[in-house]
């Protein structure tokens, strides 16, 4: 199998090592594990139906996480992805004035529009609702610094992709996972973001599904480090500056 920063080629993995997040936190022990869905891993991370093993009650947004609960898995996860999108879509800091990763209640009281942070939120408010979720990073290959963090929850027998800034549960009469996103691009035109948009033209996002990744992530676990950072300066010039290619030369 394939892991860590480099499992989408050397230019991605540059700018990943350069994340902005702390390089102890949890953020970056995500991109140094992750695992590329491949023929050679798809058995092991599609192949059984997962269970949450630890206890979720003691997390302490347990209780916060109960007001998403609805009658069925889908409604709850609706009502959570509701919650995370509003906090995204309402969210108006400078760039430069931005704090990144934390714990997630944090994320929820200050705010952010930053797909990686709140992915781990949707994480924990489903898990505490009893819905094994995990985290799924996606990329275009084809396309210089495109990338974005999404979730995978487990219902209905089959993982179906969480996007917890644009609101989009994939799911057509049955989940959708990111894997079968990837080898048939036509599924992501059967999701549609909250407000009833394509997903397949916010962003293209056919073009992120060339390569998913995965991690699970332990909600529980006490060594998960939460260590908060501000923005550095290999993002911040690929947020203010004009580009369509590896301009900081990653793929040389």
């Amino acid at each position: 199998m394939r892991i860590g920063y480099g499992i989408f080629g050397k230019a991605f993995e540059v700018m990943l090592r350069n994340d902005l997040h702390a390089l102890e936190s949890i953020d970056h022990e995500f991109l140094s594990q992750m695992i590329l869905v491949d023929e050679e891993s798809k058995e092991l991370l599609y192949g059984t139906s997962p269970q949450i093993s630890y206890d979720v009650i003691n997390h302490e947004l347990f209780e916060f996480a109960q007001r998403f609960k609805g009658d069925n898995e889908l409604n709850t996860i609706r009502n959570v992805l509701n919650f995370t999108s509003n906090i995204a879509m309402n969210y108006d800091v400078n760039f430069l004035d931005m704090t990144f990763g934390g714990r997630e209640r944090d994320i929820i009281e200050r705010g952010t529009d930053w797909c990686a942070d709140m992915a781990r939120v949707g994480c924990v408010l489903l898990q505490c609702n009893n819905i094994p979720t995990r985290i799924v990073h996606i990329v275009d290959t084809e396309k210089a610094y495109h990338g974005h963090v999404v979730g995978e929850a487990f219902f209905e027998g089959g993982y179906g992709v969480c996007d917890f800034i644009f609101g989009v549960i994939g799911y057509d009469k049955s989940p959708i996972s990111a894997w079968q996103m990837s080898v048939n691009r036509n599924l992501v035109t059967k999701c549609y973001t909250r407000d009833y948009t394509s997903y397949s033209t916010t962003n293209k996002f056919e073009g992120l599904f060339s390569k998913v990744a995965i991690n699970e992530y332990n909600i529980m676990d006490k060594n998960n480090n939460f260590t908060e950072s501000k923005p550095n300066d290999y993002t911040t010039r690929i947020i203010t500056e004009d580009h369509n290619n590896w301009f900081m030369g990653e793929d040389m």
